[in-house]
């Protein structure tokens, strides 16, 4: 009886190897039929937001979307077009087969110069053949074609953020008008060519951007929703405040980006800005507290040292350049951030619109071991910090202003030197507006080209503003939850070192333990 139940154990073990590959096979052709994807990662990134779902929704006509994409991609593009396709899957099922999208092979098709007509360029990549690493000729392109419109992505070189691109160029191919974002210039401003171009090109995407100049007896055009105001350092004229203030009044929403303190890293110094800004803007509840904020959560520079004839590069700790992790979840602009760099960034003060009565918001603080640097100021990174430095937790270093904001001119426009111009046609003066918001940050440089380049967190919020002012939250929320940095969290000296020699002495300790643990069980097994 034994033999042949071993017989009918083996026989079992036999054809189940088959049936359990057969099952696999089935499984696997099943799910390249058929659309089936469960996504475990923390924030969804691979699964379409409820913003991408409302606007696939939104379709009322066919869109077509061209994918120019070699067949034979070596990795890791050959994952991205898959990971491409199965998210234009899910854009076509929520759009109720509006979507529509097709993957083009231009060579293999002979379709190349179609391709450079609709913008999308043949890339070189590095490929492994027969051993041997050879540049190869590929397109990796998207053309989203909506009745005579067409919006491209010339290169897909990665996934990340690629729900956001497609999502955007939906919104831009699909909508008649495009939202009018000014940034201002003429005050000394940020260069919108050279120092914010990255942010300036993002905003095209989705945005008719436009470079804003303010001439006497002029106001702001009606069509404009949003200002940006980037680093200005010179003074507005009495003019050009009104114009902004008017703009306000009207409903237009502001964003403003200032430094009080300029900083000349060079020579290691700072000084705090001479002009009428702060003056300016406190009349909508925007104020400045003096100084710099010094935080023990920061970026780390390289600096020069030398001992003797020596010289050579340390990389050290600098508290005026602080890596912010501490982010409003109630507000859209930093609900999902992980980290921002704000270098030389002044603490904003709230009692400003606490006394004209207007709502304070913070969008975020700096750590819980922070501090203000007051003038004056001493920047050198080998200078002693005390922990004394580091006493005024918490500090907003950006935040929100809401209310009906009244107007800084209630008895009219100012009186203009040149008699000549005409105010005669202007509309009347609007001495309050109805319920607004406006934006501060306490800083301007973070928004640059250099720090956008490095912390991709930084144009994510930079952008957050604008879209939450103007008009799509809901692009915040699959732009940020594609930001992911994860650091650890700051802990005790106490419990920094209890961690370490319980991962000295632990697992020898438990392997002790296992081990007698075995040996007791033999010995009662012998018993």
């Amino acid at each position: 009886m034994s033999v042949l139940r071993n017989v009918k154990r083996g026989f079992s073990s036999i054809t189940s190897v088959p049936v359990v590959f057969g099952i696999l096979i089935v499984v696997n052709l099943l799910a390249t039929a058929f659309y089936v994807r469960a996504d475990m990662t923390d924030s969804k990134i691979y699964s379409l937001s409820d913003a991408s779902k409302r606007i696939a929704r939104s379709l009322d006509d066919p869109v077509v979307v061209k994918l120019y994409f070699t067949e034979e991609l070596p990795a890791p593009y050959n994952q991205h077009a898959r990971y491409l396709k199965d998210q234009l899957y899910e854009y076509q099922n929520y759009s109720g087969g509006l979507l529509r999208f097709e993957f083009i092979d231009p060579v293999k098709q002979d379709r190349e110069q179609e391709a450079r007509q609709m913008g999308i360029p043949p890339v070189q990549v590095n490929a492994v053949e027969k051993d041997k690493i050879e540049l190869k000729k590929v397109y990796m392109g998207a053309v989203f074609l909506f009745e005579d419109k067409r919006e491209v992505i010339p290169v897909i070189q990665s996934t990340d953020n690629l729900e956001y691109e497609i999502s955007s160029a939906l919104m831009k191919v699909t909508t008649e008008e495009l939202p009018q974002v000014g940034i201002l210039q003429g005050h000394g401003e940020s260069d919108i060519a050279e120092d914010i171009s990255l942010g300036a090109q993002t905003l095209r995407q989705l945005y008719d951007v436009r470079v804003i100049t303010i001439a006497p007896g002029q106001l702001l055009d009606e069509t404009l929703v949003t200002l940006l105001i980037v680093g200005p350092t010179d003074s507005l004229s009495l003019w050009e405040q009104y114009a902004i203030d008017q703009f306000i009044m009207r409903g237009g929403r502001v964003a403003v980006y200032y430094d009080p303190v300029t900083v000349d890293v060079q020579v290691q110094s700072a000084t705090t800005l001479e002009n009428n800004w702060e003056e300016f803007l406190a009349h909508y509840g925007i104020g400045f507290q003096e100084g710099l904020v010094l935080d023990t959560r920061n970026s780390r520079i390289a600096v020069m040292q030398q001992q003797g004839a020596i010289r050579f590069q340390n990389v050290v700790e600098f508290p005026f350049l602080p890596q912010v992790y501490n982010f409003n979840d109630e507000n859209m602009i930093g609900k999902d951030l992980e980290a921002v760099n704000l270098p030389f960034v002044a603490p904003l003060d709230s009692t400003v619109a606490d006394s004209l009565g207007y709502d304070f918001e913070p969008i975020c603080w700096s750590s819980g071991q922070s501090g203000i640097r007051r003038p004056p100021y001493h920047l050198s990174p080998m200078q002693e910090f005390t922990q004394s430095d580091f006493n005024q937790p918490f500090q907003v270093l950006a935040a929100v202003i809401y209310g009906s904001f009244q107007s800084a001119f209630p008895d009219g426009p100012p009186a203009m030197a040149d008699t000549a111009i005409d105010l005669s046609a202007l509309p009347p003066v609007q001495t309050e507006g109805d319920p607004n918001r406006l934006v501060v940050v306490g800083d301007a440089e973070f928004c640059g080209d250099r720090h956008m380049q490095r912390n991709p967190s930084n144009a994510a919020m930079f952008l957050n503003v604008v879209d939450w002012l103007t008009q799509e939250e809901g692009l915040i929320t699959i732009r940020s939850r594609e930001v992911i940095s994860r650091p650890l969290e700051e802990v005790s000296d106490g419990t920094r070192q209890a961690v370490k020699y319980a991962n000295i002495f632990g697992p020898p300790v438990l392997v002790v333990v296992f081990g007698l643990i075995r040996w007791q069980t033999k010995r009662r097994r012998k018993r």
